[in-house]
């Protein structure tokens, strides 16, 4: 790892890692990328004529290939590999010493763009097993496991020779989330020939569907937010104990949250309750990183006006505990019978994965990036406009699809599920379909101003000083 070239610079502070850069800078690539599939996906749904004008659109631009290539985008693509770069920053942080390894950290991140790259490619070109966030085909799985084994290895190994004794708590969640992520993935990715078909399949892959979030997402999320906030508030976390008790309730709890997608639906009552059961008790690690926030907060809540990158880190956990309360909320068997199947759903899955972890991450790149670069970010300014751009469109694009669901639920209960009476229903939705597509305009309008700071404050962003504070705290 290089070491610092700011003159006046301690020889000790490193220049910034090369990993941690490749995965920022490809995470946004990806985030952009992703934000052009929904938005496609979005204005086809008010106009399904959209993109039709000859046979190659017809063909690779329907919604059986553009939706699972968005959703793996955005999870593979943008949050899994920003959070890859802030677990490449934050562990030897924490751990007061260099990674590891940053060979092996490049050619992690090479490996894993390439095997993305062309993964996305092969979903759009038809090549996908139909599992809903698991579209990619076997090859590709085999080389995402090797990325994940690469990137635990690595980090334990910074780990065991680290310079500080205590383990913080974010080192509990990161090490415990990449170890999450290599036993989700193998298991909800193993082919469909080794599990069997119909109810026990779908219970099996919803292990996956929920875990992926739960498990991995949620745990690393969860780590980072404990890492930033002791630093964008300059005090220490309100309760070391607090967070170590929710680490421990999301692993007891949240792996058996799989069965309540299927309540109500072909699979035995008992498994219905065991899905519902741990879904409520979730409430208890979402209260103790509330708490623990609004603890660490006290008295100093004007920041979050002051310091943009602590306005995305609280609107990102409030964003996450409203997402675990609504969770809970629709596997109960009433809720979930008029919601399950709807629109709902689609508002209800973007809540913690762009409201809530997406916002977490853009908090990290812009706490982590001057300390990688050395250089300030570009533009308080666009810094404003992506987060209303993003907040603003969020719940536009939410609110449409919570209100659209409300609807089709009630609707279908009511009987009209065939004939003339579903088209009518349908009828009724497309005004929530526009609202969908202009909040997704805005939230990408949004992600155009990150990107276009992020570029403009490697290229041209203020050089730092040798006293100046982000030298202090990594």
């Amino acid at each position: 790892m290089a070491q610092s070239t700011v003159q006046g610079v301690p020889a000790r502070i490193p220049k910034g890692s090369a990993t941690v850069k490749i995965f920022f800078y490809t995470s946004i690539f990806y985030l952009l990328a992703s934000m052009v599939l929904g938005l496609v996906v979005a204005l086809k749904s008010v106009n399904p004529e959209f993109l039709t004008s000859n046979r190659f659109l017809q063909e690779y631009f329907t919604y059986g290939r553009l939706r699972p290539t968005h959703t793996n985008t955005a999870l593979i693509g943008w949050l899994t590999s920003v959070y890859f770069g802030v677990m490449y920053y934050g562990v030897p942080a924490l751990c007061k010493r260099q990674l590891w390894s940053e060979k092996i950290g490049m050619f992690t991140a090479v490996l894993w763009n390439i095997n993305y790259i062309a993964g996305a490619i092969s979903i759009l070109a038809g090549y996908q097993t139909g599992v809903e966030y698991a579209e990619l085909p076997l090859l590709f799985d085999i080389v995402v496991v090797i990325c994940v084994g690469l990137t635990f290895w690595n980090l334990i190994q910074t780990t065991r020779h680290r310079q500080e004794k205590i383990l913080y708590v974010s080192m509990w969640y990161w090490l415990g989330s990449i170890l999450n992520l290599a036993i989700v993935y193998i298991i909800g990715n193993l082919p469909v020939a080794w599990i069997g078909s119909g109810s026990i399949q779908m219970g099996y892959y919803y292990f996956y569907l929920h875990n992926i979030i739960g498990l991995w997402f949620t745990v690393v999320g969860v780590g980072t937010i404990y890492y930033l906030l002791p630093k964008l508030v300059q005090r220490p976390i309100y309760s070391h104990k607090l967070s170590l008790i929710g680490f421990w309730m999301i692993v007891a709890f949240y792996s058996w949250n799989g069965p309540h997608h299927l309540v109500n639906g072909p699979i035995p009552v008992w498994l219905m309750k065991a899905g519902i059961i741990p879904s409520i008790l979730l409430l208890i690690p979402v209260w103790s990183v509330l708490a623990n926030i609004i603890g660490t907060m006290k008295g100093v809540w004007y920041k979050v006006s002051q310091n943009l990158a602590l306005k995305f880190l609280i609107t990102g956990a409030l964003f996450y505990g409203l997402a675990c309360i609504q969770g809970p909320f629709q596997s109960l068997m009433g809720p979930h019978a008029i919601l399950h199947f709807t629109y709902w759903t689609v508002g209800h899955a973007h809540m913690p994965l762009f409201g809530g972890f997406s916002f977490v991450a853009f908090s990290a790149v812009y706490y982590m990036l001057p300390r990688l670069t050395y250089r300030h970010i570009y533009s308080r300014a666009l810094m404003n406009w992506h987060y209303w751009l993003s907040v603003i469109g969020f719940l536009i694009f939410a609110f449409a699809m919570w209100t659209a669901g409300i609807i089709q639920g009630f609707e279908w209960m009511d009987g009209k599920q065939l004939g003339s009476a579903f088209l009518q229903m349908l009828e009724s939705l497309h005004i929530f379909l526009i609202s969908r597509a202009v909040g997704g305009s805005l939230m990408f309008l949004g992600q155009i101003a990150f990107a276009w700071n992020v570029w403009r404050s490697v290229k041209a962003g203020q050089l730092v000083t040798a006293d100046d504070p982000i030298l202090v705290s990594r």
